[in-house]
């Protein structure tokens, strides 16, 4: 018995010893807890043609109209999440407006998931790699081009863009709603250390999808 856990303890700081060179190269746990603080809006079109990725803005412009009301004030994310969740019916209930006052017969989903995104740079902002709760709006088959975007915080700019751009607000309101000092630093690229460790863990898991 006192031979096997002895081997075991060995074999376990062997292990440890490998791992933490290695580990250096990921993000903390606290860096990680970046996707629990954002909320991010994904509208997916029925197709690529020009008439179905037009009617996708039109749909993404009805629910940011929609979800500005819902959470106007609202600065703490478990709160968002919630009113998101209780109106996921209105908000579906406005696209398919939008869809039939375009004379449009595709239908429309909208739910509240955990979604697995690519890294996303925008002019000011670069989201890493990683499974985020997500708005999940699929028009007809869903299978054109995506729109991205953040709403909480609430960085979202929509209207006649057809790429989506993402507010510039202070560090303070970004505080303010949950950020921490060294995730702010990771979406506005100041730690690039971090930027890359991001990286990094996106190359590995892809190894293993």
């Amino acid at each position: 018995m006192q031979k096997h856990i002895t081997v075991f303890l060995l074999t376990f700081s062997i292990l440890t010893a490998l791992m933490l060179p290695i580990s250096a190269f990921f993000p903390t746990i606290e860096d990680a807890k970046l996707y629990d603080n954002i909320i991010r809006l994904h509208v997916l079109a029925n197709s690529d043609s020009e008439e179905d990725q037009e009617l996708k803005l039109k749909v993404r412009d009805g629910i940011l109209d929609t979800v500005a009301t819902l959470l106007d004030g609202v600065t703490d994310r478990t709160i968002t999440e919630n009113i998101l969740s209780e109106n996921l019916q209105a908000i579906e209930s406005v696209a398919k407006k939008v869809l039939d006052d375009n004379s449009s017969t595709y239908t429309v989903s909208v739910t509240l998931t955990k979604e697995a995104y690519p890294t996303r740079d925008y002019e000011n902002y670069t989201l890493p790699a990683g499974t985020y709760t997500s708005l999940r709006v699929l028009i007809g088959e869903a299978e054109g081009q995506n729109w991205w975007c953040v709403l909480f915080p609430q960085l979202c700019i929509g209207k006649t863009e057809a790429v989506s751009t993402l507010a510039v607000i202070d560090d303070s309101e970004l505080l303010e709603v949950g950020l921490t000092p060294s995730q702010i630093r990771i979406i506005k690229g100041d730690s690039p250390d971090i930027v890359v460790k991001f990286r990094l863990l996106e190359f590995f898991e892809g190894l293993f999808s």
